[in-house]
């Protein structure tokens, strides 16, 4: 197995101390909006460095590429939507939600008709003002109650194709954040490149064999000699295999993201609604 590695590698790991190593900081990925928080000390002896990582990541919750994708899925499903679109119970409820968000109904009044729609009233109530005055200021967040109302008069196929659009249009203007802990081990490799650097200690993974490839080296262009970069890769030893059916381990991002300490990044994604995603 160690074998293997080396050969991922194109050199072997040396047992002498590195003359020095990543202690703490905050790097920045020069091809996402991306950032990583870390914190690194010398274990067993001082000949591996283990480090605690905090990875903070906004994407952007859909692509325009991913609309027909949807559109199509949406048609697939559309003979069963409209058996639920014909409950005029349901349908009720969609017409009090948008009456509420636009205030043509009011909040008690509509509680009172529909005890049902709310498990806990007070809440529901805030929430719902919230929703006003977020309509007031952006009445494109009422899209998709717009597209529900109208597919509940008019069930076509059109209209069930409205919700999807009103959804993905959304969807491209909500910026996703993330925050994700994780934890290496480094080990020393001198020969790396033209000064040595701290590579991660990995064995293969799951049917793809994933080797963690990732690696500290020193910024050269510092004389100082206290700053790092951060390059994460990572490689599929068993590229034949399979992740899931039809999904094939040569599609296994192999790639390196470059972390900097000193070029943050500063897009401008015209974000319109945050949501906070585990991954």
């Amino acid at each position: 197995m160690r074998t293997l590695i080396a050969w991922l590698f194109g050199l072997v790991a040396s047992s002498t101390l590195a003359a020095d190593y990543p202690t703490t900081g905050m790097l920045y990925n020069q091809q996402e909006d991306s950032s990583l928080t870390y914190t690194c000390s010398l274990q067993q002896g001082q000949q591996r460095l283990r480090c605690e990582f905090i990875q903070t990541a906004v994407r952007k919750k859909a692509k325009a590429a991913d609309l027909e994708k949807r559109l199509e899925e949406a048609r697939k499903n559309y003979p069963d939507a409209v058996k639920e679109f014909s409950d005029p119970k349901e349908c009720n409820m969609v017409g009090a939600w948008l009456g509420m968000a636009t205030g043509q109904i009011s909040i008690d009044a509509a509680l009172i008709r529909n005890p049902s729609i709310a498990t806990d009233a007070a809440k529901f109530k805030e929430g719902m003002i919230r929703l006003q005055e977020d309509a007031k200021a952006n009445p494109s967040v009422l899209d998709t109650f717009r597209a529900l109302a109208s597919m509940c008069d008019h069930p076509t196929e059109e209209n069930y194709l409205k919700i999807t659009m009103a959804g993905h249009e959304k969807d491209l203007r909500t910026c996703q954040v993330s925050s994700n802990p994780f934890a290496q081990e480094f080990v020393w490799v001198s020969d790396f490149g033209n000064s040595g650097a701290w590579v991660v200690s990995s064995q293969p993974e799951g049917q793809c064999g994933v080797v963690q490839l990732s690696r500290f080296e020193k910024d050269q262009s510092d004389t100082s000699g206290l700053f790092w970069r951060y390059v994460a890769r990572k490689a599929a030893t068993n590229p034949s295999g399979t992740v899931l059916p039809g999904l094939s381990c040569s599609a296994v991002d192999q790639g390196e993201y470059v972390y900097d300490w000193k070029k943050s990044r500063s897009d401008h994604m015209q974000c319109e609604f945050i949501e906070f995603s585990p991954i």
